[in-house]
């Protein structure tokens, strides 16, 4: 039979098994259908962990959503509502924005969220500091011009009483006649997510990054086309621990805009996963936010596509104390529940470059796409070298810059790191329950941007400058006043408006299993992949546990993936993931290879 002709039918016999799997009627093992992989999007029963349920609070456009403040929520609400008329009148009111504490399924003893200015403006697009000091919003500067984002500080007016007062101007980064909305803050406070429809987007509205820089941002970086896609990625949210939440509709869902959540690993986000029938329908489902204070409370929105129905709030809680107990916060639970064997959680989708820096977008690839066996990349990136840094003495009259890399919930201690070329001893301090990682001494920003620029390359794309002086983080305006006068002068004269003091002690890591000798070339072989980027790093050295181990490096859609260890069973490889979880890579996994080729059957990872 011809060649073509059979290909025709396999394709039909295939397309046929894909309709009656889809209809129902066709019941195949879960991660394959006919012989073609695919990624289950509800894999494990969160009805088990968590309860989802109605919450009785109309959704008043422009909002979407709501959003945590405090010990409640801020939503948009008409004030008609609250005024006292007869029956004989009717108060046609305003809408604006109200704080009130939320019960289980209704809000309670609601009041004006600013009693000296109006806050109609979009709830779920607000974001808070973690002090709530500072926020940033959406508006339109006009009716005429698109969305902006604007920061308002809360401050004591010289009545005595505290409000909020807002910037005239918007973000310095907020140029042109593009829609820059839904900004979401880290706890931290050292970066912002945020949707813009930007030139350099992969479709409609995509999620960009921007860094803290003194007083200011950075400017705004594309998170990539393994994030964003051809459709519109909206409402994004950070967690306590960087975890991305967001909406969109380009990813192939449920039906609609769907809620997905990416990991997020101490150096960028791995790739999207379906929050699963618990969360996701046929119609759009918007606005996730969550209590980062507690972690155990959650809202979203469903916007229905047919009928005149209006929007319906939905809060999600876990549905007892023990599924509380074991899984902690409702991102853990998230996580937990979109794990699935083919398309693994730990799989890092790094932080787009810059713009300038990094080549065209290519085509998304598929999530269902199977995993294919990927041969090492057979040439190497040369990077670019950083000029020989010069010792700093840290004397009391003087601040130094380093690059802050990595954040991880472990300490790691005092190692090494090998950037453009040159090895840098590395740093640690301790700042709200996370260690930060950092490399470098410079006398100023600029000198010290090089070195960001690189890292950034090299697979860590959280790279940002930080200051020190005495071994003290310096922070607040003070230090962006005195940029100048260090460029002058070589040093500065400010004091540090706030400082976070190095941690004394390092907690001893537990050492893993002694890996065997390098095995046959054809004997399967099982690694630990601790990391990945979009640049090639090459073969290194990394110190896990008091031992070096050099690493192995294979390219996986469009991302070389760093490993680790040589092992000839993946529980003993499992030893090594431990520590290195422990060390600073939490999404560390195990994975099987032969030569140089990476083996995805299921069974090789059997006990």
């Amino acid at each position: 039979m011809d060649t073509g002709k059979i290909f025709f039918i396999n394709n039909m016999k295939r397309l046929l098994c894909i309709i009656l799997f889809s209809a129902g009627a066709l019941q195949t093992p879960s991660g394959s259908v006919c012989g073609i992989s695919f990624q289950d999007p509800d894999p494990l029963n969160g009805n088990k962990l968590l309860k989802v349920a109605r919450f009785s609070l109309e959704i008043i456009p422009p909002s979407s959503g709501v959003q945590f403040y405090r010990d409640g929520i801020v939503f948009l609400y008409n004030t008609r509502n609250e005024a006292n008329m007869l029956e004989s009148h009717t108060s046609f009111g305003k809408t604006e924005a109200y704080y009130a504490v939320h019960r289980d399924s209704s809000v309670s003893n609601q009041e004006i969220f600013s009693q000296s200015s109006s806050w109609n403006v979009p709830a779920e697009a607000m974001t808070f500091s973690s002090d709530y000091s500072v926020m940033y919003y959406t508006k339109r500067p006009s009716n005429k011009e698109p969305e902006k984002i604007y920061k308002a500080k809360y401050q004591v007016l010289k009545n005595g009483k505290s409000e909020w007062v807002s910037e005239s101007k918007p973000l310095s980064f907020c140029t042109g006649k593009s829609v820059y909305s839904h900004p979401a803050l880290s706890a931290d406070g050292e970066k912002m997510v945020f949707t813009s429809d930007r030139s350099e987007g992969a479709g409609g509205l995509d999620l960009f990054i921007t860094y803290k820089e003194g007083d200011d941002w950075s400017s705004p970086i594309n998170l990539g086309n393994l994030i964003n896609t051809r459709g519109n990625e909206l409402s994004p949210f950070l967690d306590q621990e960087n975890n991305l939440f967001f909406s969109s509709d380009g990813i192939g869902g449920l039906g609609g805009y769907d809620i997905y959540l990416c990991r997020y690993n101490g150096r960028g986000w791995d790739k999207p996963a379906n929050l699963t029938r618990l969360i996701n329908t046929p119609d759009d489902e918007l606005a996730f936010t969550l209590n980062r204070s507690d972690g155990k409370s959650a809202f979203y929105t469903t916007r229905f596509k047919n009928g005149n129905r209006p929007p319906q709030l939905f809060k999600v809680i876990f549905l007892d104390q023990p599924a509380a107990q074991k899984l902690s916060n409702l991102s853990n639970a998230f996580k937990y529940i979109t794990q699935t064997v083919l398309t693994p959680a730990e799989e890092i989708i790094p932080v787009a470059q810059k713009q300038a820096e990094a080549a065209p977008p290519a085509a998304r690839e598929a999530v269902s796409e199977p995993v294919k066996p990927q041969p090492v990349a057979e040439t190497r990136q040369e990077p670019a070298r950083i000029p020989e840094q010069k010792p700093l003495a840290e004397t009391s009259d003087e601040t130094i810059f380093r690059v802050q890399f990595l954040s991880t919930s472990k300490p790691r201690g005092s190692n090494s790191i090998k950037v453009g070329g040159q090895t840098y001893k590395t740093y640690e301090y301790l700042s709200n329950g996370t260690y930060r990682s950092y490399a470098g001494e410079f006398p100023s920003p600029a000198e010290a941007r090089n070195l960001q620029t690189i890292m950034r390359q090299q697979g860590y794309p959280d790279a940002f400058i930080v200051a020190f002086r005495n071994n003290e983080r310096v922070t607040g305006s003070d230090l962006t006043a005195s940029k100048s006068k260090e460029q002058a002068a070589g040093k500065t004269d400010v004091k540090p408006a706030q400082t976070q003091k190095l941690p004394e002690a390092r907690q001893e890591p537990v050492k893993p299993t002694i890996e065997k000798a390098a095995p046959a070339a054809d004997a399967i072989v099982y690694r630990v992949q601790f990391s990945s980027s979009t640049k090639s790093r090459g073969s290194f050295e990394i110190t896990i546990g008091g031992k070096k181990y050099n690493t192995f490096e294979y390219m996986y859609n469009s991302a070389y993936r760093a490993c680790a260890g040589e092992f000839s069973t993946s529980a003993a490889a499992a030893s090594l993931q431990k520590q290195l979880k422990q060390e600073g890579y939490p999404d560390a996994f195990v994975i099987a290879t032969r030569g140089k080729e990476r083996l995805t059957d299921p069974s090789l990872f059997r006990k």
